[in-house]
């Protein structure tokens, strides 16, 4: 989908469509499909008008034209030729304390290898907009006076209020003081290989954190496979 193996095409939406549809007509070669579908869409879909959307590019640069418009990005499932989309930020960063992991990590076989600790603006307040035919708006951080502004985002698919929602919690959820952890444990059969997008609890010495993990290598010394994921996390 993508530099080499892709060709540079033209890619416009000469009809009203959703971001979904709109991603299904990227994956298409005059008019018929190439082959690629969609399976998972996180972001909440919204509508982009006519003429609104125009990229030169390969397939993949355009599909993440679309999807990097709210924060999102893409995933191939590794084994069949299906994506999935997902929010780099489903939930604000600063709420994470409150939610439910999808995996609890077990601290028996889980170590700590590095930790990079990244400093960021606290902003609190975003405005993102659109272009012609798109709609402005802001973001601002729950339970904070908003006064503390980001730079503003200007988009051309930011047509809707979900789309500004959606882009601002990406915006204001990446700020402050921010732990990026290197944790080392088996591929079990409890968790698999853990991919990018989930949302892990571990211990940390005499800590638990939250975080989401954003990367994965997997280390093979037969008889054991290892991986070695990046998790993010809010201080």
């Amino acid at each position: 989908l993508d530099a080499p193996y892709a060709p540079v095409l033209s890619f416009t939406n000469a009809t009203a469509m959703t971001a979904r549809q709109l991603l299904d007509d990227i994956m298409t070669l005059n008019g018929q499909p190439i082959g690629w579908s969609v399976d998972r869409f996180d972001p909440t879909d919204w509508l982009v008008p006519e003429n609104v959307f125009s990229h030169t590019g390969t397939y993949m640069s355009a599909l993440n034209a679309v999807v990097g418009s709210v924060g999102a990005y893409i995933q191939p499932k590794g084994i069949t030729d299906e994506l999935d989309v997902l929010l780099r930020y489903p939930t604000p960063s600063w709420a994470w304390a409150g939610e439910v992991p999808d995996l609890v990590l077990p601290s028996a076989v889980t170590s700590r290898e590095g930790i990079e600790w990244v400093d960021k603006p606290i902003y609190d307040r975003v405005f993102v907009s659109g272009q012609e035919g798109g709609v402005q708006g802001r973001y601002t951080r729950s339970g904070s006076a908003g006064e503390l502004l980001a730079p503003s985002v200007v988009d051309p698919l930011i047509t809707h209020a979900d789309a500004v929602r959606q882009r601002g919690r990406t915006i204001i959820s990446d700020t402050g003081r921010i732990a990026n952890v290197t944790l080392r444990l088996p591929v079990l059969a409890a968790t698999g290989m853990i991919k990018p997008g989930t949302m892990v609890e571990y211990t940390d010495g005499p800590v638990t954190r939250i975080g989401l993990t954003r990367s994965l290598s997997i280390d093979v010394n037969m008889p054991t496979v290892y991986q070695n994921i990046e998790v993010e996390t809010h201080v």
